[in-house]
């Protein structure tokens, strides 16, 4: 099955992607997509565009998740020198690879508006000789696949090149180019409007709420191409990017709306039975049953998890990784209580040993200045980088036996639920929240080594003792190096702490977590003069 359905991908990937120039994208006369079959191409190849562009070494999405890791409050930075990544929020200077990101969205714009557009002037049915069937299952969701792609483009630049939305204030200053239509000519393309944040945030939330609609709630088998089940889009995916998008903006209410529908109506096919590994180790087309979306990197010839991701991670491929940037912060360490004081005793206390997700999910590393004589085999230490202390990092990437070629979870199930805490709590539902909160806990509780149940232990949350903090550090250890803390803060629209950078915090509105737009951008687009 697996050959199958990624030589039918490969084909798409090819004949999909054969033209890079940015703004070459005009179609022929005659269409390129002269079947329902072939019109699968344009979906699968702005997933590519997003998802695998660039085998080993990352993509718009990779490098998304790579900048995210490192500006947020929860991380310390590991090598000596300047932070490559910009973990010193330096974002006024244009880092490597952003360029990359930028380019790979707006191709994914670019060509989603091409195929939408595609579809309009042939009055929403290109293949009049489909059957309803065919127009329901397939040309319908490719339809809903691609407003939900635009949206993601347009979602991973507000959240990398835009000032945070701010509500009920002033969103009208202008960002990043907004384009909703094909353009025709390299002087259209090179003139085009720039949206406001305002502008920005409604286009996302446009898109997301119209493949929201238009979706399935899941792959049939035999009624859909044989690709749809490979890591895509689906009704759920779309409303948990609903969600993502209004609580960007501040707007908890149509937030937990949205994550109720994922939580509540997906028929099981997402739960939290499983250990917090399971989203982490698929080498095939399985998922973890948390997993709402994926990128799927199994197949040999098509698919391969960016290798960058040893930057914020322990691994890479089956060894660990030498140029390992950033781990989890030592003031934060103490916070969560998995060390009592860091940089002295470094022991791991038993809040950390009963915490599945730390057992699974994250690495120890020892100090780099620790003699020979006193090393113990079983321990990882530092050679490469200046750690004067023992750290934990994650070891969320290269987890299954595929090893590069492991699944990438883009949506979990455990978001939702945090999602929904923090709503509910910030509306007055301590005891919802308080219900959710447990939820994401009792998963990670190792009854053996806590030498007690989850619900006769002071862990247990209840309407009277729940606070924002508990929900916040929860879903730190949760969503750990998965690109989530800086913009789950700028949502929360509190102020951004500094952790190891220096004393003190900044608000989330602060320009040290936007960045610049690519200078190459700003010099063939006329609108920014």
């Amino acid at each position: 099955m697996k050959k199958i359905i990624y030589l039918a991908l490969l084909l798409i990937f090819v004949s999909s992607c054969e033209n890079n120039d940015f703004f070459d994208l005009e179609r022929p006369v005659e269409s390129p997509w002269l079947s329902l079959y072939e019109f699968e191409r344009a979906p699968i190849g702005s997933y590519r565009q997003l998802f695998s562009t660039n085998l080993s070494w990352g993509n718009g999405y990779n490098y998304w998740y790579l900048y995210k890791n490192a500006v947020a409050d929860d991380v310390a930075w590991a090598t000596p020198g300047d932070a490559a990544w910009g973990w010193y929020r330096d974002t006024e200077n244009n880092k490597s690879w952003l360029n990359s990101l930028f380019q790979n969205c707006y191709q994914v714009i670019a060509s989603v508006n091409d195929a939408l557009q595609f579809v309009e002037e042939n009055n929403g049915n290109p293949y009049p000789k489909i059957t309803e069937e065919d127009k329901v299952n397939n040309l319908d969701r490719i339809v809903g696949e691609l407003y939900f792609l635009r949206g993601f483009a347009y979602y991973t630049l507000a959240t990398t090149f835009c000032d945070a939305y701010v509500p009920g204030g002033d969103n009208s200053s202008p960002q990043i180019p907004l384009r909703t239509t094909k353009a025709s000519s390299y002087e259209e393309a090179s003139n085009s409007e720039i949206g406001t944040t305002e502008e920005i945030w409604m286009q996302i939330l446009a898109d997301f709420q119209k493949a929201y609609e238009i979706l399935p709630e899941r792959y049939i088998e035999g009624l859909m191409h044989i690709s749809y089940q490979a890591g895509r889009a689906n009704k759920f995916a779309a409303a948990a990017m609903v969600a993502r998008s209004y609580f960007a903006m501040g707007d908890y209410e149509n937030t937990e709306n949205y994550v109720s529908f994922v939580i509540e109506q997906n028929g099981g096919d997402f739960n939290l039975n499983e250990e917090p590994i399971e989203a982490f180790n698929k080498s095939t087309l399985a998922r973890g049953m948390e997993t709402i979306m994926y990128t799927p990197c199994y197949d040999e010839t098509t698919g391969n998890q960016n290798l960058h991701a040893g930057c914020f991670s322990h691994m890479l491929r089956s060894a660990p990784c030498p140029f390992v940037a950033t781990h989890m912060d030592y003031s934060t360490l103490q916070r969560l209580g998995w060390m009592e004081a860091p940089k002295s005793d470094t022991t791991i206390t038993i809040i950390a040993k009963r915490d599945k997700r730390f057992q699974q999910l994250m690495a120890i590393r020892e100090a780099a200045n620790i003699p020979e004589e006193k090393r113990d085999d079983d321990k990882y230490y530092e050679t490469r980088t200046n750690l004067e202390w023992r750290t934990i990092l994650a070891n969320k990437y290269f987890r299954g036996p595929g090893e590069e070629h492991t699944n990438v979870p883009t949506i979990r199930l455990a978001e939702m639920y945090l999602t929904r805490a923090i709503c509910l709590f910030k509306m007055g539902d301590k005891q919802g929240a308080a219900d959710d909160l447990n939820m994401i806990r009792k998963r990670a509780w190792d009854e053996t080594v806590a030498g007690e149940s989850y619900e006769s232990s002071d862990s247990y949350v209840t309407s009277g003792n729940i606070t924002e903090q508990m929900i916040n550090d929860e879903r730190l250890i949760e969503m750990f190096m998965e690109g989530d803390r800086i913009d789950y803060l700028r949502g929360l629209k509190i102020d951004v702490g500094n952790g190891e950078r220096g004393d003190g915090s900044v608000p989330y509105t602060d320009k040290g977590f936007v960045w610049s737009i690519p200078i190459q951008e700003e010099e063939l687009n006329q609108a920014y003069n």
